[in-house]
């Protein structure tokens, strides 16, 4: 806007020379040509809006979202919306307490134990972590200590209740669990390793969260299940620790030859209620001095319950699995191979 000077207002003479009157400031003069701008804009624009030519005045009807389109260049994914999932089969489900879909072991797994497992697991049950820290006998919420079955656990006031499973019509209760397992290659011989692995499986569902166990496979050497630290040690039965136990117990497979003391004893060491041993070598047998040093070691701190899997009808009198069990507190069972399935060719 060009500078405004002085604005002269007078009047002219007869010998055409101009005589101010009053001398008006040039501020003055910018201020009122200002506000008569201003005057002349909002006639125009109060014109319009009684018009109609803008639109509906507010309270005439609804307001329309207005949004703002951003074009992606050729061969980006257009980018989704802040409060969306581009693609609802990638978001994250939430922990159901169930454990998800695993990848195939590269172990060899067994299928039919997967597919028991599959169906026998509990839920409602955390996926992770090592399981709970025992307590110190505190008032808990006493629906922790309803089993799977409808029945409560004995003593709920203790670290974690007396919760109770079974392993070929052995009834256990206790928290502590060890289940020695022999894998030597007679096993192969009428699916007794299948038998064996599907009872096995059966016997750790039935387990509560506040239980604790261990397998352990064995011929002239054992091995035992590894935590997800990658440390034998007892496991607490939670779903994450009966996963990594199935697919521990589907990879082993029966060879070689059979030795029992070594497992006898690395079960006893984790100190456990009830050692559940299976076995169907009689020989080689336990002698008295290693029957013996089985029952000082565990100085009667667990109950040894023997599963033999034998041929044909059960012979009468005493063998050493009978022995091992009388002389520790446990319970003997037979099963008779030949009824579950043909003999290995």
């Amino acid at each position: 806007m060009p500078t405004i000077g002085p604005i002269r207002v007078g009047t002219n003479v007869d010998d055409g020379q101009f005589r101010p009157d009053v001398i008006i400031p040039s501020w003055l003069a910018s201020v009122a040509s200002h506000v008569v701008m201003f005057c002349l804009i909002t006639v125009m624009l109060r014109g319009c809006v009684t018009s109609g030519a803008v639109g509906p005045k507010a309270g005439d009807g609804s307001f329309r979202e207005v949004g703002l389109h951003v074009k992606v260049a050729p061969g980006l994914a257009e980018p989704a919306a802040a409060n969306e999932i581009a693609n609802p089969a990638e978001a994250v489900r939430p922990d159901d307490g169930r454990p998800g879909q695993e990848q195939p072991s590269m172990l060899g797994e067994d299928a039919a134990v997967n597919e028991l497992l599959k169906s026998s697991g509990k839920s409602g049950l955390p996926v992770l972590g090592p399981g709970p820290v025992r307590g110190t006998g505190g008032q808990t919420d006493a629906t922790q200590w309803v089993k799977p079955t409808g029945r409560r656990s004995d003593d709920p006031s203790q670290t974690g209740g007396f919760g109770e499973t079974t392993f070929f019509d052995v009834v256990a209760k206790g928290n502590r669990f060890v289940y020695v397992l022999d894998r030597s290659g007679s096993m192969y011989d009428h699916n007794a390793i299948r038998i064996a692995k599907e009872e096995l499986v059966a016997s750790l569902a039935t387990l509560e969260q506040t239980q604790q166990f261990q397998v352990i496979f064995y011929n002239t050497n054992f091995v035992e299940l590894r935590g997800a630290d990658d440390r034998p040690q007892l496991q607490w039965a939670t779903d994450i620790n009966r996963t990594l136990a199935r697919q521990f117990i589907s990879s082993v497979q029966p060879d070689g030859g059979t030795e029992h003391m070594a497992p006898l004893k690395k079960a006893l060491r984790y100190q456990p209620e009830h050692v559940f041993f299976l076995t169907d070598a009689d020989q080689p047998i336990l002698s008295a001095r290693e029957l013996n040093e089985i029952k000082t070691l565990n100085a009667g701190r667990s109950k040894i319950h023997c599963v033999e899997f034998g041929r044909g009808t059960e012979l009468p009198g005493e063998n050493f699995l009978k022995k091992l069990a009388r002389e520790n507190g446990g319970t003997y069972r037979y099963r008779d191979v030949t009824n579950f399935g043909p003999k290995r060719r």
